[in-house]
Parts: C-alpha cells; structure tokens; sequence
C-alpha cells in the first residue's frame, strides 16, 4: 500500500468512526472547517477540518477527534502549472478517562499521526496515565495537570538514526478559563522526554480562543508551538508553528 492510499483510507476510517458515535445518543458532536497558517517544517496557508465525538458523564469519559490539515499550489516550475501537495497530516485518537470528576481520574488513549512533511508516514502512540484536577469550578474553570507513560512505533519518511519503538513520559498542565460569557480559554502543553534518552525530548503548546456566537456555532482561534529535540535527517526543521481560525458546530 503506498502512502497516499495509507493517508487516504485512515482519514476515511476516522471520519466514518466519527460518523457513526455520532449516530448513538448521550455523545456530543464537533464539526469545524477552517484556515491555517503553517511555519516551519511546513510554510503555507492550509484548509483544516476537525470533528470530534464526546460522551461524558460520572464513571466514563469518551472522546474521539481527528484532525486534517490539507493545502497545496501550482508549481509554475512545470510545464504543464499542476498543482502540487505542500502539506496533508492526519491526526486522531480515542481517550477513555474513568472517574473524570474525581479528584484523580486514570486514563487510557490511542493516537495517530501522519505528516511527510514533518518525517512521519505513520506514528501510532499509546498512553496510560492519569489526570489530577487542581481546582475546578463547573461552568467556569478546570485546572488540571496529567502524567503518562507513552509507547511511540513510528515509520520514518526517511532513513534515519531515530529508534522506530520510542518510550516516553508525558507530563501535560491543563488550564480552561471562562474570561467572559461567551468566551474560553484554553491552554495545553505537553512535555514528552523520552526514558531511553533524555536529550530527546518534544514540547507541544496549544492556547486557544473560544468564541461563543450561536447555542451551537463557535469561532475559534488558536496558536500551536512544537519543538522537537531530535528529527529524522537535517532535512527537518526543529520547530513548527501553526495558528488557526475556525467555525465550529457543537451538536
């Protein structure tokens, strides 16, 4: 299977798995679809769509997300001006937290990924931790920061020197504020080092602003940082920047 059909047929899966959650009752339904601006590995304005599935309620929390990022542009090196792919990821994953409004709440997840552009043609991550609620007041704010043991089995887009089976600690502080009545805050950043090397590490931060306008339609506006210590080959850049604008649907 070459990697465009990989791409193609785990985007379909995501989407169709999305689909049918939202088809059960009890869960919750995002839909955006919005522009982007990459800086880094990728430097380009990109079409993004993001749709998420959510059941929450005192024993169990489901969430289930993906997202794609897509742009492209005409090469007019070439003769006949075709368009050409300047960035297509796909990430996703499934998270079960149990007891999520309990003090300590223990959590298993399962992501994927799928970004040329970045070095990977597939990288799939599972997680195995739990989460502390520092201070939480419903409707208004929830802190909270979370420890995990991560498995990572990634295949390269290069040849590399990086280990294909990677193990890492993931510590993730977690701040949701409500700054007025129909708008959010939220921050998440994520610091992964790995047990086999320490000099080997990511840092992942997201900050995002959620804008109220409909009961069900949001705007949201968000930056995203990430900084890895190790890449593939110096054919890869160490740092990635993306900021976002969506419009979302909450169902």
């Amino acid at each position: 299977m070459n990697h465009k059909t990989l791409r193609f047929s785990l985007f379909i899966i995501l989407f169709l798995s999305s689909i049918q959650l939202f088809g059960q009752k009890k869960w919750a339904f995002d839909f955006g679809l919005g522009t982007s601006l990459n800086a880094g590995n990728v430097n380009t304005c990109n079409i993004n769509n993001y749709a998420s599935v959510t059941r929450n309620d005192s024993l169990f929390a489901f969430d289930f997300h993906h997202k794609l990022l897509y742009s492209s542009l005409i090469n007019k090196n070439s003769g006949g001006r075709h368009w050409e792919e300047t960035n297509f990821e796909i990430n996703g994953g499934l998270k079960v937290d149990y007891l999520q409004y309990g003090k300590y709440s223990p959590f298993l997840a399962c992501e994927m990924l799928t970004n040329k552009y970045k070095g990977y043609n597939l990288k799939m991550s599972g997680l195995i931790g739990f989460k502390y609620r520092i201070y939480v007041k419903p409707s208004i704010c929830d802190y909270s920061i979370s420890a995990a043991f991560v498995y990572d089995w990634t295949n390269f887009t290069d040849s590399t020197t990086l280990p294909n089976n990677n193990y890492r600690i993931s510590i993730r502080p977690k701040i949701k504020q409500k700054l007025t009545d129909n708008l959010t805050l939220l921050n998440l950043t994520y610091f992964q080092p790995s047990v086999l090397d320490f000099h080997d590490f990511i840092i992942n931060c997201m900050t995002k602003l959620q804008t109220q306008l409909t009961k069900k339609l949001f705007i949201d506006i968000s930056f995203s940082y990430e900084y890895r210590s190790r890449v593939p080959s110096e054919n890869y850049k160490k740092h990635d920047f993306l900021s976002e604008v969506s419009l979302r649907l909450k169902f």
